[in-house]
């Protein structure tokens, strides 16, 4: 199914029994497909010349024989301000980040229509040949904007719950996350570009593939430290209601199965949807305030899955290095919270290591 909003979440589908089994089960920890060596590229120009246009979908290919990689779009053409806010972006990344980027395989600008996704973090796996690939890509509306990243954030929590861009009263009324920083678009799109990647670096990992019948270990090996069971499942999530729906392609705002531990933290998002509709936020605003109160969680969206969980405290991780002084805040029984400080302490500060367990915060492949 494909995804009409801002984040249209990819590691890549499940793959039938029959398709798997023509691959041999691997039984050593995953090797990074992020090879190869990387140029000094300080100012991000370098990064930026290698984006090209794509009308690519990795949802609408198959496996085997009948997969085909990512291809630029010729016709169209990365203007020289979208090269301006990507290579901006990269030369604000962390090293660790950058590290993966510039080994990227293909680096993609998309052009999103209203029945299609806008960005995407792709890895391919062996049942994809030639299987060593990894692919980013994220909407050419996105890299001429002014947004900063709390504006970003708050368009991505609207959509999550269903709120209509036509409907000033309710987006007025949902609760708003803030900042006392400045305006800084390249963050934005950094923060963006961290999310679509923290998908490929799990897929990569195979971070979330602790358990053997998980979908992705019929092409990849287990993890090389299984703290994402502890540091998420165990900490934050019913590790049962993990299982029952595991899967290596994951959708915005979908929920499948999984159910956070912390009742205070607990939302339904077809129910919150359904309630927006009918024009209560109440509800809404009170699961926003349950999410970021408990601590456990960097965002809204991080609540929606466990996977999401993952991506978006890797994402929340890379903007923290990136701008210490960044606040994202939202105001709650008369104190502000601070979800970029969560990562230094309690359930989300596990989770951060869980990340440098999985080497996602080292510079090397």
């Amino acid at each position: 199914m494909k995804s009409s909003l801002l984040f249209p979440l990819i590691a890549i589908a499940a793959v039938c029994s029959a398709r798997a089994a023509e691959y041999p089960k691997p039984t050593e920890s995953p090797a990074s497909h992020f090879q190869g060596t990387c140029e000094s590229d300080p100012d991000g120009r370098k990064f930026a010349e290698r984006a090209c246009y794509t009308t690519y979908y990795p949802g609408d290919v198959g496996f085997g024989a009948r997969y085909r990689p990512p291809t630029c779009d010729k016709k169209h053409k990365v203007s020289e301000k979208q090269k301006e806010m990507l290579a901006k972006a990269y030369a604000r990344a962390p090293d660790y980040v950058r590290a993966k980027l510039c080994r990227l395989t293909q680096l993609f600008v998309t052009r999103p229509t209203s029945g299609g996704p806008s960005g995407w973090g792709f890895w391919e796996g062996p049942d994809r040949p030639p299987g060593k690939g990894v692919y980013l890509a994220i909407a050419d509306r996105d890299l001429t904007s002014n947004k900063s990243v709390v504006d970003v954030e708050n368009e991505t929590v609207q959509r999550l719950l269903g709120v209509s861009d036509r409907s000033r009263r309710s987006r007025q009324s949902l609760l708003r996350l803030k900042s006392a920083e400045p305006s800084e678009p390249e963050l934005a799109v950094l923060g963006e570009i961290a999310h679509e990647l923290g998908h490929v670096l799990l897929a990569d990992t195979n971070g979330d593939g602790v358990y053997a019948n998980h979908p992705r270990r019929q092409v990849s090996g287990p993890p090389k430290s299984a703290c994402f069971q502890d540091a998420f499942l165990n900490s934050s999530w019913e590790p049962d209601s993990f299982r029952k729906d595991m899967r290596r392609w994951v959708n915005f705002g979908e929920q499948y199965q999984n159910k956070a531990k912390n009742a205070d933290a607990a939302f339904d998002l077809t129910r919150l949807k359904a309630a927006v509709r009918r024009g209560k936020l109440d509800a809404a605003n009170d699961a926003i305030s349950g999410v970021l109160g408990s601590e456990e969680f960097v965002s809204a969206l991080a609540r929606s899955n466990a996977d999401e969980d993952f991506v978006e405290t890797f994402k929340y991780k890379v903007l923290a290095d990136a701008a210490p002084k960044l606040t994202i805040e939202l105001r709650l029984r008369g104190r502000d919270i601070n979800t970029l400080r969560l990562l230094d302490s309690g359930a989300v500060a596990k989770k951060v290591s869980c990340l440098r367990d999985l080497g996602l915060l080292s510079g090397t492949p």
